[in-house]
């Protein structure tokens, strides 16, 4: 399987990093490919413009944009990896959908209503958070709803896992050890 990870944390000592790096080893070894896209590592420009509607109005996507569209065509599971702040992903994460997953590219309007074009991939999140989980009930299933429906199955991507790992600034390191070993574990089935 072609698993696409897309990291939005610029801290690359960071638990998501972390995180991220240790799914990477893991699906390598079992035989997956992987490509890695640190949003905050490549200078991903997270602004969707006025110039942007213009290319899109006259069929020319930029060339950032259209390099991302062709590694979200390339995989076959995409997972959002991010902390959560106030709520929600990074801005960085929440531009590059508005950019990235663009009308004709990842959905399309017709006479029946919106119509998803990136099937028959997956689509998974991978969160962390400061407080703690049990604290973020509310917030995990509206984020869930965001990402599972409104993102995911929107564009025909079926949502596959939605983890949170909550509390990571102040547990032991040990648990933040679990919680990747659990993220290796959920990847795995």
């Amino acid at each position: 399987m072609k698993h696409l990870i897309i990291l939005a944390h610029p801290n690359p000592a960071s638990f998501c990093s972390s995180l991220v790096k240790a799914l990477q080893e893991h699906l390598a070894e079992a035989g997956h490919e992987i490509q890695i896209r640190n949003l905050y590592g490549i200078g991903f420009d997270p602004v969707l413009s006025a110039a942007d509607f213009s290319s899109f109005a006259d069929s020319k996507i930029p060339d950032d944009i259209a390099a991302e569209q062709e590694y979200i065509t390339w995989a076959d599971h995409i997972v959002f990896a991010y902390p959560v702040w106030w709520g929600g992903m990074p801005a960085v994460l929440k531009g590059y959908i508005d950019r990235v997953f663009a009308e004709g590219f990842a959905y399309e309007y017709t006479s029946g209503g919106a119509k998803g074009l990136l099937s028959p991939r997956k689509g998974s999140t991978v969160c962390s958070t400061g407080e703690y989980s049990e604290k973020y009930g509310t917030v995990h299933n509206a984020m869930n709803l965001i990402s599972g429906e409104v993102i995911f199955r929107f564009t025909g991507i079926e949502p596959y896992k939605q983890l949170f790992y909550g509390g990571v600034p102040s547990v032991s390191d040990e648990v933040r050890k679990s919680y990747i070993q659990n993220a290796i574990e959920e990847f795995s089935k």
